[in-house]
């Protein structure tokens, strides 16, 4: 665990034409930081073309996975001191009931699980159900069948598919819980002095439900740690009961005048969206929808808005448009369906569709300069009337559709870029 007494970091952010040097020094209790000039002119100016009026909110994707480890301490720590609004955690359950952070339902891809030898054994095969599509993964350790004990042995690792990632922070992080999580984002709080939002996506429901007491545990479980840690009031009364061995730590006091950020949940399973929503009513949740053709229509949007407060597609659907990205999936749907439902939205104009029925829309992911865009129009350019040739045209793109919020890898050059474009438009 890292020490905010004892932590120096320098780090040199380099990502295609957008350079930064950010250099921060922990000291004592409190920090010094030196880096470039923060947004603040852009979150005083209006103007833009979002819900709000106000720049986009940016995501830090897993924390800062551009630099290290996802989901890690230290990722968490470098979204955070980059200057993120919201730093994402995604939750999985382990066999005795404790939510912890991972992406994956499995462990191979991301931790040196497989070079210990007391675990081999639990290397094994699934398939389950997820949003309706069968998911098969062999050859893996999966986060249901073992205890915090066992994931508390591994270490975290960048995935070895990305070589220009620095690999010289792997094996120094283990996994953290989702307490441990609320825990340093609210020292980051104090520590850093501004508010950070928090954004669990809770990852395969049913799957992690699966073999509980009852089919809602694994949701429950997270509103009562949200809960706990003051993010999230609780309007309509949890399972507490089948809870009770839930010990969360007692809770470090905020500092007079200062307040926490904003919260908000995600999960592609619109079940369990719903069902959060209605129960922690002050904690908006975001509805994912990539493989769900009806809710790139006008009457989806109008479901949806009924429990989400935003909608988080692909971006490929602002791009290429629902019909060339969901047969890209391989996603089928009834056209006579969607005909009932308005047809589909032209990708233009989802944006302001979903605003003129209240909803902020979330579009995933933008990646680190080093890293393919992964635009279907990069290989076919007839998928699109406008295909971003580097992460300027993508980002200026986003901004001028009115995006509300971005889900962001190397912050650093996403907030740089939101700089760059209000400074253009006049924002």
């Amino acid at each position: 665990m890292l020490s905010t007494r004892l932590l120096y970091i320098l780090a040199v952010v380099v990502a295609g034409t957008v350079g930064s040097l950010l250099v921060i020094q922990l000291w004592g209790a409190r920090p010094l930081v030196w880096t470039m000039p923060a947004t603040a002119s852009v979150q005083t100016k209006s103007g833009w073309n979002t819900l709000s009026g106000r720049p986009p909110v940016l995501v830090g994707h897993r924390g800062e996975k551009a630099f290290m480890p996802e989901h890690s301490r230290a990722s968490y720590w470098q979204a955070a001191l980059e200057g993120a609004d919201y730093i994402e955690p995604d939750l999985a359950l382990t066999r005795d009931g404790h939510l912890v952070v991972n992406h994956n339902e499995w462990l191979g891809e991301n931790t040196n699980v497989a070079d210990i030898p007391s675990l081999s054994h639990l290397r094994t095969n699934k398939t389950w159900l997820d949003n309706g599509r069968s998911i098969s993964v062999t050859n893996e350790w999966f986060i249901k069948d073992m205890t915090l004990a066992q994931i508390k042995q591994l270490r975290i690792r960048q995935d070895p598919k990305f070589a220009w990632r620095p690999q010289h922070f792997n094996d120094m992080f283990s996994v953290l819980t989702f307490e441990e999580y609320l825990q340093l984002v609210r020292n980051l709080t104090i520590d850093v002095g501004r508010p950070f939002g928090v954004i669990p996506e809770l990852k395969s429901p049913k799957f992690y439900n699966d073999g509980r007491s009852y089919p809602r545990y694994f949701e429950d479980r997270a509103i009562l740690t949200l809960s706990h840690y003051e993010w999230a009031n609780v309007s309509i009364e949890v399972n507490r009961s089948a809870h009770a061995d839930l010990k969360l730590q007692p809770l470090r006091a905020l500092p007079v005048g200062v307040t926490l950020g904003p919260a908000a949940w995600q999960s592609f399973d619109l079940d369990t969206a719903e069902y959060l929503s209605a129960r922690t009513s002050n904690v908006p949740v975001v509805a994912l929808v990539e493989t769900l053709p009806w809710a790139f229509t006008p009457g989806g949007l109008d479901k949806l808005s009924k429990f989400a407060t935003i909608v988080s597609p692909w971006k490929d659907f602002f791009v290429a448009g629902a019909e060339n990205v969901l047969r890209s999936l391989n996603v089928t749907w009834d056209s006579e369906e969607i005909k009932s439902l308005g047809g589909f939205i032209p990708p233009q104009e989802f944006a302001a569709e979903a605003h003129s029925r209240n909803m902020s829309i979330s579009p995933y992911t933008f990646y680190d300069s080093h890293q393919p865009m992964a635009y279907l129009c990069q290989k076919d350019v007839s998928l699109g009337a406008f295909c971003p040739t580097d992460k300027q045209a993508e980002f200026f793109y986003f901004f001028s559709l009115g995006v509300d919020y971005m889900f962001v890898e190397n912050i650093v050059e996403a907030r740089l870029l939101r700089e760059k474009y209000a400074n253009r438009v006049g924002v």
